[in-house]
Parts: structure tokens; C-alpha cells; sequence
């Protein structure tokens, strides 16, 4: 998907770096370069992660960093983002997002498919937005929070770091951090 997000933007991909397929077998048409030490011997280059493991995702950016890579920003040609929010970089937008006046995204978050970030929104780093998710005016994430598919929180609701929302559920008001929360209106699991 990830790919796909690059290209709509009329960038071309050279190819994919993949610890668990093999160099020069072909995904959406494009070769696999190589893993991981193989990108730790190339020159710097923009790299799109496609790892949906928010905390994996964000050892990873680190890692890739060092090696004097850059995580680039990437947004759907079908996506709206606002001229005033803001993407944090390696953050990737997927086709039907949209992201509302003054909504402030952190670095490499993920907002999947026809989610909604409304305005004023604040997100964490290395959040994730699932596809269908919809984040009310001045809601807040945390770090590494994941909203699960058609996932709902409400306005001005606070959800912590390193928390699950899980897929059709409503936050109310405020989630504290490392909680996983299901239903309607949302509960932390025990």
C-alpha cells in the first residue's frame, strides 16, 4: 500500500527492501532489492515504511537514520491534507484520508485508508489510524497509539501513549497510557 501511496504521487520507486523475501523476486511488479544489511550498505536514500508494528516502525526509523537514510512523507493523490495541519516526517496518508484545518500529526503516523483526523487534532509519534477511524475535533494520541478500524474518538478526547482502541470502538473522554480499550462507549480490558 505503502508503494502505491508513493507512485499516486507520480514519485517512482525503485523497489522494496525485505528481510523476509527474497532479492530480486518481484512484488506489485517492483523487484526486492534486498534486506536490511543490504539498505546498510547503500548511499543515502528516502525510504516509505510499510510496518504496521507502531513501535517496530519507530526502532526501525531510528536505525535507518543512523545510517543516514531519510524517512519521507507521503500522501495519497487522493487524500486531503490541509494546507494548515502538519505531517510529521515519514508520516504516510492513504488514499481518502483526510486531515482537517490545523491538525498537528507527528512522525512516521500512519492514517490509513478514508480515515478522518478532524481540526486541531494532536498525534503522536509512530501513531496508527486505521482505515474508516475518525478522530473528533482537538482529540489527542499519544505515541505509538493504535486507533483500530472504524474506531471513533470523540472531541476532545485524550487517548495516552503505547494504547489499542479496538476496531468499531467510542472513547468518550480520556484514555490513561498503555491501556487497550473495546466497546461503546470504550473500556479498558483487565
Amino acid at each position: 500500500m505503502v508503494a502505491e501511496v508513493v507512485q499516486s504521487s507520480g514519485l517512482v520507486v525503485e523497489g522494496f527492501v525485505d528481510d523476509f523475501v527474497a532479492p530480486g523476486e518481484r512484488v506489485l511488479g517492483l523487484p526486492v532489492l534486498g534486506n536490511a544489511e543490504w539498505l546498510s550498505r547503500q548511499g543515502p536514500r528516502v525510504v516509505a515504511l510499510g510496518i504496521g508494528d507502531n513501535r517496530k516502525r519507530e526502532v526501525l526509523t531510528a536505525a535507518l537514520a543512523a545510517q543516514g537514510h531519510t524517512p519521507g512523507t507521503f500522501v495519497h493523490a487522493r487524500a486531503w491534507v490541509s494546507p494548515t495541519a502538519q505531517l510529521g516526517a515519514g508520516t504516510v496518508v492513504m488514499a481518502h484520508a483526510t486531515v482537517n484545518a490545523e491538525a498537528r500529526v507527528g512522525r512516521g503516523v500512519i492514517l490509513n485508508t478514508a480515515c478522518v483526523v478532524e481540526h486541531e487534532c494532536v498525534l503522536g509519534d509512530y501513531a496508527h489510524v486505521s482505515p474508516n477511524a475518525v478522530l473528533g475535533g482537538r482529540a489527542k494520541l499519544g505515541a505509538r497509539t493504535h486507533v483500530g478500524i472504524g474506531a471513533t474518538v470523540l472531541n476532545l478526547a485524550t487517548v495516552g501513549d503505547d494504547c489499542v482502541i479496538g476496531g468499531g470502538a467510542v472513547v468518550l473522554k480520556q484514555l490513561e497510557s498503555g491501556v487497550t480499550a473495546v466497546g461503546v462507549p470504550a473500556r479498558r480490558l483487565r
